[in-house]
């Protein structure tokens, strides 16, 4: 779509060139936000808005859609609707959904070109070149949205066959860009198109729900670039958003590259790759398994490290275990001790308490008519625990910590291989 310039709708006397979007609600004052990418502050108008006021310029913009060539309806519900007039996305929310009429319109404040972003030249080769799973993740208000359509302008000049996947559309691109919307067709029709149509880039604005992350895996893993939005209040918080929905084994064929905005400014370049070695803070070379890497672009150093730990995800950051040690170990505890209580949980029929005692040690507690079911006829599980998760598991009884004594039994595959012994 392009701009169409002058008063072309009856928003535009509510618009300035720092509002970034208007709030009206019947019998209530109007509320402006005044915006710069991740800053704003509302300002409340003293003129009070009618119901009679709002449902005429409801009735006034349902005709602009009617009659203009760049309107259309987005989104047709029965108490709620979505409109697009150029630049203008107006959210509709009517009774009952809504306690009364309400009108939400946002309009973009500022359109940048890449080059406004006073990018090196190695971030520009990257997102040019090399990057094919680009995720672009930031807070709400932080400028996501901009640098997408910034991102979108420079592969347009590069001539290449761009689509985008939105709902409502409103991203404000060339009229060569292809825009469909989810509105119109399902994520599996949309596939399909995508699929036979083959787009150099495809811009997924924003990865919200399930069938979001489902499509976003499908397309990537056909060669397909994208470059998806999505909401996220920590740079690997977007990665974390994607496990539990797709297997972590694939995501680094998902998304190579997250590109974190904040204050309408790059704040961070995370890059993935998996490997196979052993997670930092483990100690025995054989519990290396699959981890993926993730590495700040900017910094040149690892950040995260994201493996499964039993039953759980663990997204480890290595900047807290170079800070302190302890955190680092704890983590993993944390993880073994969540499992271990499950496995309880799973092989006996009585309560056993698991608990971190320090770094490298977990406790596990039972009533005395239950420990001997334990050493006796559950030392090798233990023995198989300890080896996987680098700890070591010491077997108490409720009455032993209620006398102050000290465990009576343990295992440590290191000095005795398995076998129990008494202390």
């Amino acid at each position: 779509m392009q701009s169409v310039k002058g008063n072309n709708s009856l928003l535009d006397h509510y618009f300035d060139d720092h509002t970034m979007s208007v709030h009206f609600k019947a019998n209530c004052p109007i509320i402006r936000k005044k915006w710069k990418p991740g800053k704003w502050e509302s300002e409340i108008s003293k003129d009070i808005v009618s119901k009679e006021e709002l449902e005429h310029i409801y009735r006034e913009l349902m005709q602009e859609v009617e009659e203009k060539e760049q309107s259309r309806l987005e989104i047709d519900r029965k108490y709620s609707k979505v409109l697009q007039i150029w630049p203008y996305r107006i959210v509709v929310v009517t009774e009952p959904l809504a306690d009364g009429l309400e009108l939400t319109i946002v309009k973009p404040v500022k359109k940048l070109s890449l080059s406004d972003y006073d990018l090196d030249a190695e971030i520009i080769d990257l997102v040019e070149n090399k990057a094919k799973g680009i995720l672009i993740s930031g807070s709400p208000g932080s400028g996501k949205t901009t640098f997408a359509q910034a991102l979108i302008e420079k592969y347009v000049e590069k001539n290449k066959i761009i689509k985008t996947l939105e709902s409502p559309r409103d991203l404000l691109v060339d009229e060569k860009v292809v825009q469909y919307s989810f509105s119109y067709a399902p994520h599996s029709e949309i596939r399909d198109i995508l699929l036979l149509s083959r787009p150099d880039v495809a811009i997924y604005d924003e990865v919200r729900n399930k069938e979001d992350f489902e499509l976003f895996k499908d397309l990537r893993l056909t060669g397909i670039g994208l470059i998806g939005v999505i909401h996220a209040t920590a740079p690997v918080d977007s990665i974390q958003r994607f496990i539990g929905t797709i297997e972590m084994g694939i995501i680094p064929q998902v998304i190579d590259t997250v590109i974190y905005i904040e204050d309408g400014k790059i704040h961070e370049i995370l890059q993935l790759k998996q490997v196979v070695k052993m997670p930092s803070g483990m100690m025995s070379a054989d519990l290396a398994r699959p981890v993926i890497e993730v590495t700040s672009f900017l910094e040149k150093k690892l950040k995260y490290e994201i493996y499964t730990f039993g039953e759980q995800v663990v997204v480890m950051s290595l900047d807290q275990i170079m800070e302190n040690q302890s955190t680092k170990k704890n983590i993993i505890n944390d993880a073994a001790s969540d499992h271990i209580t499950q496995l309880m949980k799973d092989i006996f029929s009585f309560p056993v308490e698991c608990e971190i005692l320090g770094p490298n040690t977990i406790r596990l507690t039972t009533h005395t008519s239950n420990k001997g079911k334990i050493i006796w006829s559950w030392g090798a599980t233990v023995q198989e625990l300890e080896k996987k998760f680098g700890v070591h598991i010491d077997v108490e009884t409720n009455d032993d910590l209620d006398a102050g004594k000290k465990s009576q039994w343990s295992f440590d595959p290191k000095k005795n291989s398995g076998k129990k012994r008494r202390r």
